[in-house]
């Protein structure tokens, strides 16, 4: 077991370390930062370099070939991270320094959270951007239960929110997010239901874009796979899916659009594709089998579709402005 850790002045650094081969390696300069590390178990890593000021770490990991580290540059950020089970992984960012000693990336008033639970679980948090325009007051929220789940966010830009939960085995979250005030919410299980081998992506670059992504419920979700392609601002996507083998593609570029997919049951698909501005789609489609398609260019249009039973299939194309479809199929 070995400990190595540096205080700067006004500093406060904890590590209480037991079991066999565990590793803490603390570096803090600056003042007023505080880091507190606990590892129990066997083979633990953990590495918490904090620059700057009135920065807190706390790392707990409870079990077998856990790693973790931690750096935040430059003042106020925060991060919590809780592993609990084996060689599970995690790396929180919230600003850079690079090989030579050079701060390249900056964050401050920053706040992450991870907690995983089970086996082979890994999380990635960036929350920085250029030192010239620091990346400030993002949150970031990951909960992994299970085994084998991935997760990745990253947060350039201002006041933006990402909430990722996986509950299950095999599920992969992505998020992106570039700009001010955007908010992400990949639910993949979560709320007492399981969800596995699930896939979401989110990339949102511009001002105030929203989604909210939810694979799980009554049904079971299993394989399913979501992606939302946001570039403009003040954009929101709504995707659930409960059910086994769903895709779901959304992709808006343009401001103030909205699109809303839910598909229950199993193997059916929907892509929506809108450009322009003030657009609207709503799919839905219940049963199995379904497959829907909906391309909007233009200004103001909207396009419903409703597909129950099985096997249907919708092709929605307008061009223009002020345009209006309507599309129900039941069997």
């Amino acid at each position: 077991m070995f400990g190595a850790v540096a205080f700067a002045q006004s500093n406060v650094s904890d590590v209480v370390q037991s079991g066999a081969d565990n590793t803490s390696d603390v570096t803090q300069t600056g003042t007023m930062n505080d880091s507190d590390v606990m590892q129990s178990g066997t083979i633990n890593r953990s590495s918490v370099n904090q620059l700057g000021a009135d920065n807190y770490s706390s790392v707990s990991s409870t079990g077998r070939l856990n790693s973790s580290q931690v750096q935040q540059v430059h003042n106020n950020n925060e991060s919590y991270v809780t592993q609990t089970g084996q060689q599970n992984g995690s790396r929180v960012l919230q600003g850079f320094v690079n090989s030579g000693g050079t701060i390249s990336r900056v964050g401050n008033d920053n706040y992450s959270e991870v907690t995983q639970t089970g086996f082979r679980n890994s999380s990635y948090v960036a929350q920085q951007d250029l030192a010239s325009d620091p990346s400030e007051f993002n949150d970031s929220y990951v909960v992994q239960i299970g085994d084998l789940n991935s997760s990745s966010v990253a947060q350039l830009g201002d006041v933006n929110f990402s909430d990722v939960i996986q509950n299950g085995d095999g599920n992969e979250g992505t998020v992106y997010q570039n700009g001010d005030g955007n908010f992400s919410y990949a639910h993949q299980g979560g709320f007492g239901f399981t969800s596995n081998d699930n896939l979401s992506q989110v990339s949102q670059v511009g001002d105030d874009n929203y989604s909210h992504v939810d694979q799980y419920g009554p049904l079971g979700t299993d394989g399913s796979m979501s992606m939302v392609a946001q570039l403009g601002d003040a954009n929101q996507a709504l995707v659930w899916q409960d059910g086994d083998s769903h895709n779901s593609v959304i992709s808006q570029t343009g401001d103030g659009n909205l699109a809303y997919t839910q598909q229950n049951g199993d193997n059916s698909d929907s892509e929506v594709m809108q450009t322009g501005d003030a657009n609207w789609s709503e799919v839905y489609q219940y049963g199995s089998g379904h497959m829907s398609i909906v391309t909007q260019t233009g200004d103001m249009n909207s396009s419903y579709v409703s597909q129950t039973g099985m096997t249907h299939m919708s092709t929605v194309t307008q061009l223009g402005n002020s345009n209006v479809s309507s599309v129900v199929q039941i069997n």
